[in-house]
Order: C-alpha cells, then sequence, then structure tokens
C-alpha cells in the first residue's frame, strides 16, 4: 500500500522547475512490471501509453521510474522521469531528457540533450523488456 500511494504521489508530483517538464499529472501510465519483479529490482517503471507517438528514433515515449530503495545519491521515493525514443526495427534507442525529482519535489539532477546519444539495445535486460514493451504492446509479467 504505501509503494502505491509514494508511486501516486510521484507520477502526480508538480513540476516545481523548469528542469522539470517530465512531471506530467496527466497520462495513462502503465506499470511495465509485476510487483515481484519490482522488489527485486529496487524499481518500478511505469509508461505513458497516451505518450507513445511518432518522433525521435521511430517511436517516442514517456517514462517515470520511482527507486523502491535508495540507489546512489538519489534517496528512497526518487522519481526518474525520461523523455525516450525506440527504434524498434534497428534495435536502436536514446533518452532526449531525463530528470530526478525528491520525494519532496525537490529536483536532484536532470539534462536534455541537443544530439541525444543512440544506443544499441540489450533485449534481455529490463531497459530492453521496456522498450519490447513499447515495440509489441506485451507486457513482460
Amino acid at each position: 500500500m504505501k509503494r502505491a500511494l509514494l508511486l501516486a504521489a510521484a507520477i502526480a508530483a508538480p513540476a516545481t522547475a523548469a528542469t522539470v517538464e517530465l512531471t506530467v499529472q496527466a497520462g495513462q501510465w502503465v506499470q511495465v512490471f509485476a510487483n515481484d519483479v519490482e522488489r527485486a529490482t529496487g524499481r518500478s517503471v511505469r509508461v505513458d501509453t497516451a505518450s507513445v507517438a511518432a518522433g525521435g528514433l521511430g517511436r517516442q515515449f514517456r517514462q517515470a521510474s520511482v527507486l523502491l530503495r535508495a540507489q546512489g545519491p538519489y534517496p528512497y521515493g526518487t522519481t526518474i522521469y525520461a523523455l525516450r525514443s525506440v527504434n524498434c526495427a534497428a534495435g536502436q534507442q536514446a533518452t532526449h531528457q531525463w530528470s530526478a525529482v525528491a520525494p519532496s519535489g525537490a529536483v536532484l539532477g536532470g539534462q536534455a540533450y541537443a544530439s541525444p546519444p543512440v544506443q544499441k539495445i540489450h533485449w534481455d535486460s529490463q531497459d530492453g523488456k521496456v522498450l519490447k514493451f513499447i515495440c509489441q504492446g506485451i507486457l513482460p509479467r
């Protein structure tokens, strides 16, 4: 229950600075992984299916990852928003912008890329399964 409240608050958090353009209240946020997978990996990944559209490398979308335990400089409950794109056929992905927001709403970091680096997708990784969901529409449960 605590995690569900944390996720709802994080996804609906208002923007606190100009660099946090990805903290939106509207959208159709879909949980990508089952709860047991989230507990094992330490983060809850949501994709805004309403944001999936042509753009970037092929398909562009918004993603929110809530940390279920502290990781590096980011405390428990930090939400990392990202604007990403994927080329499913070529197996390439890019992150165009990201921002990290603490549970308090304070911006912890972020970056927008004028020319985002294109990276090869490792389909068997956790991130690859998120991108496969965008490409195929099948949740990796």
